[in-house]
């Protein structure tokens, strides 16, 4: 698929190989990853986005243990996507736990 000039065929090959890979992956180890690359982002202030990391990556983890159906893969992903989520949740522990300074 190429952006300008035709598409050779080492490129479609290439996307080939990447829309294979994605349809194996579990979707909720997906959504775990995107959801701990926003938490980390937003340093987890919201707190939604880590919780929801978390969680989606839990659900990956349990679907992949008896993986059933063509996506069976997405293991790491899912374990990604809860560090990511985990870090940024202990980030916003640490700036909740903070004390305003009063001058004076």
């Amino acid at each position: 698929m190429a952006l300008f000039g035709r598409p050779s065929d080492k490129e479609q090959q290439r996307a080939d190989r990447v829309r294979e890979w994605a349809q194996r992956q579990n979707v909720f180890a997906m959504a775990s990853v995107v959801l701990g690359a926003i938490s980390l982002v937003e340093f987890g202030v919201l707190l939604v986005f880590g919780i929801g990391g978390v969680a989606t990556g839990a659900i990956a983890l349990r679907q992949l243990a008896a993986p059933i159906g063509p996506r069976v893969g997405g293991k790491k992903l899912a374990w990604i996507g809860i560090s990511c989520s985990v870090v940024s949740l202990l980030i916003a522990c640490w700036v909740y736990s903070m004390k305003p300074r009063t001058h004076g």
